[in-house]
Parts: structure tokens; C-alpha cells; sequence
């Protein structure tokens, strides 16, 4: 008897694999790769918890791996008047002594189509049979996506594009590339859903938030996603403060309308900012969930609070301010405000300008006081204007 190396698997997952050394006779080639193999092993000393863990892998062929096509099969098929070859099976050798085959009838024809003997594939080895591995290329690139969705969970930088195919009880079936995620009603918009229907066969950006163990799937969200645009769609709204707005009402309160508008921001039309036809329908509790409302942006406090007009869009004071105060022009103004930086000078209401303290040496200036001052710069866009005394 002589000590020989051989490798075994000792999981699920091929690449899982152990050298040790079993007693043999002197000659003895190990080679056996069919269902038996544990048994075999066994005959030559393998330990009992190696065996159970060989075991165990030949039992569960269900693992992702990667192969070479060896060989595609074709057979004649009559195709619209034609005669062509069809690809029906190709072989993949995924070890020094192992192959898969991959049934192509049940792939999907885009995959099939790009085909090719030599080319690498990853593969989903599915079961055996009498020592045959049979594998699934299409199973094997669903799994790969939804283990890049699982591990997405969590991480707010990472969307996917899901088709929502059916509503069902507590929310719907969405498909991610592939890929069935559930996602609950409540998760499927910044506010209230009142038209549930009203999302089935749209596409929507979806962010990965959990597991269900009850459901087997992964939950998404298309809330998440949206709450990671309100910043940006906040900004944006600052730099078009002017423009007339169509939103959606999601609710009302005795102080006014919430409205939901620009895909990702919710705002409240007090009540005194009602226009008559609008306030009419208030007044009446005409105004549901769901219905169109026009508007301007009167406020922007923060991200999550924004106030809404019917009144008309905002007035800018600033708005060709640059025009109307030129750099070496002579005007009056009134002292607001004297502080270590200098002085505010006030010229007219919501306009003001800063004397530095650099050009008020000797120069004491108190609040209320009227000064002639010369502009230096103006920066419409910063709300600042340079100012000199005269």
C-alpha cells in the first residue's frame, strides 16, 4: 500500500476543493467521477467527515461555474420555406474531467445566437444524469444578476430599471433584468398611492432595500430611489423658480394642498395661496388625491419643505438689478446694518450692497444714517453688490 493525492470537492461550489492522501495500492489511478464516488472513496480509508462533505456535493449539483463550449450541436430544421441548421446542444468542459450539457432549446434564443465553440460561458450546473452534468447558461446569468441586485441592498449609489409585470396582494412583481422582486404598495412612490393599477407594465427606477424570507425574494423600492433625487430636483428648481408647474394633489389639510411635482419633490399650497376657483373647491372638499393642480414656487425652506402659489411666480427683486446699477454709478443709500465687515447700505427695499471696512477708515457710520455711495461690481447671481463712499 502507497500514500496517493487526490482532490475532492467538499461543497457545493467546484472550486471548493481539498487535496489529502489515502492509502492505495501500489498502481491504483483514482478517477471516478460518477454517482458513487463517495462510496468508492470510502473503500480506500477518506475520513468519514470528508466523505460526508463529498456526499453532500454530489448530491447538490445546483452551482454556478464557468466553462469552455467544446462543441455545439445543429440539426436540420425548416424554417420558413428554408432549410437551416438549428443549435440544439453544446457540451462545455468546465474541469480537467468534467463537461456539461447545455440543453439549447430552453435558452433564450438571444443567447443561443451568440454561440460559439471556443467561447467561455458561465453556467449553472442543474442536476446529473448516470454521471451526466447538464447545465443552464440562462440560469447562470440570472443568477449573477440577482446576486448583483442582493448585494446592492443597502447601498443608495445603486439603481436598476425594473418593469413592474402584475399587482398582487400588499404590492407587485417587479422584473430586474430578469430577476423577480417584490415590492411593497407603500414603496411605490414619495407619497400615498391612490391609483395602484396605475403602475403596472411602466418601467421605474428601483433600489434594492431587503430580503424576504416570507416572499423569497428581494424587496425593491422606487421610493428609495426618488428621495436620492430630491437634492439635485431641488436645485434645479431654484435655477427655474419662475416656471408654472402641473403637479398632482396627494392630500389636503385645513392649512392648504400637498402636492406631489417634478417626479420627486412634494410642496404645500397654503390656503391664502389658493386662486378663487381652486379655494371654491377647497372650501367644498372637491379637491382629492389624484388631481391635476397648476402652481409656481413661491419658497424653497429646505429640501423637504417647499411653499407653492397659485398667486403668480415669485418676484425677484434682483432680476435686472445689473442693468439698473452699473459699476461707477452715483446713488443714495441708507445704512441697514454696520458690522466688523463693514457697512450695509440699503438701496432700495430687498437690494443692498456692502461698503468694506477697508474704505471706512476715519468714517463712522450708524444705522438709518443716508449716504451717497458709488458702485464697484454686481453679482446678480450671488445677490452681492461692491460699494464705495462718495
Amino acid at each position: 500500500m502507497i500514500e496517493q493525492e487526490i482532490t475532492v470537492q467538499l461543497s457545493d461550489d467546484p472550486f471548493d476543493t481539498k487535496t489529502i492522501k489515502v492509502k492505495v495500492p501500489k498502481g491504483t489511478k483514482l478517477m471516478c467521477t460518477e454517482m458513487y464516488a463517495a462510496e468508492a472513496m470510502a473503500m480506500y480509508d477518506l475520513p468519514d467527515e470528508e466523505i460526508k462533505k463529498l456526499t453532500l456535493s454530489e448530491e447538490s449539483n445546483n452551482y454556478m461555474t464557468q466553462g469552455e463550449i467544446v462543441s455545439i450541436k445543429t440539426r436540420k430544421e425548416i424554417i420558413d420555406g428554408e432549410e437551416v441548421d438549428v443549435k440544439i446542444e453544446a457540451l462545455v468542459d468546465i474541469s480537467k474531467k468534467n463537461t456539461a450539457i447545455c440543453i439549447l432549446n430552453k435558452e433564450a434564443k438571444e443567447i443561443v445566437d451568440q454561440l460559439e465553440v471556443g467561447m467561455v460561458v458561465d453556467i449553472k450546473v442543474k442536476y446529473s444524469n448516470f454521471g451526466t452534468l447538464y447545465a443552464s447558461i440562462s440560469d447562470a446569468m440570472d443568477e449573477v444578476k440577482r446576486n448583483e441586485i442582493y448585494n446592492a441592498i443597502g447601498n443608495r449609489g445603486i439603481g436598476f430599471t425594473g418593469k413592474v409585470k402584475e399587482l398582487i396582494h400588499g404590492g407587485y412583481w417587479v422584473e430586474v433584468g430578469g430577476v423577480q422582486c417584490f415590492m411593497p404598495g407603500s414603496l411605490g412612490g414619495l407619497n400615498k398611492l391612490h391609483d395602484f393599477e396605475k403602475l403596472v407594465g411602466k418601467e421605474l427606477i428601483v433600489m434594492p432595500i431587503t430580503y424576504s424570507n416570507e416572499k423569497q425574494t428581494i424587496v425593491v423600492s422606487h421610493r428609495e430611489y426618488l428621495r436620492t433625487m430630491i437634492p439635485s430636483a431641488v436645485e434645479d428648481l431654484r435655477e427655474n423658480i419662475k416656471d408654472h408647474i402641473t403637479g398632482i394633489v396627494t392630500g389636503t389639510t385645513k392649512f392648504g394642498v400637498f402636492a406631489e411635482f417634478n417626479e420627486s419633490l412634494t410642496g404645500l399650497i397654503p390656503k391664502n395661496e389658493l386662486d378663487e376657483a381652486t379655494l371654491e373647491l377647497f372650501d367644498n372638499r372637491s379637491i382629492k388625491p389624484g388631481d391635476e393642480i397648476s402652481f409656481w414656487t413661491k419658497e424653497i425652506i429646505s429640501d423637504r419643505k417647499i411653499i407653492l402659489s397659485q398667486a403668480g411666480p415669485k418676484i425677484d427683486l434682483w432680476d435686472g438689478a445689473d442693468q439698473k446699477y452699473k459699476p461707477m454709478m452715483v446713488t443714495e443709500g441708507k445704512v441697514t446694518k454696520v458690522t466688523k465687515y463693514g457697512a450695509f447700505i440699503e438701496l432700495e427695499k430687498g437690494i443692498s450692497g456692502l461698503i468694506h471696512k477697508t474704505k471706512l477708515k476715519n468714517v463712522e457710520l450708524t444705522k438709518g444714517d443716508i449716504v451717497n455711495i458709488k458702485i464697484g461690481s454686481v453679482n446678480v447671481s450671488d445677490r452681492k453688490i461692491t460699494m464705495n463712499l462718495v
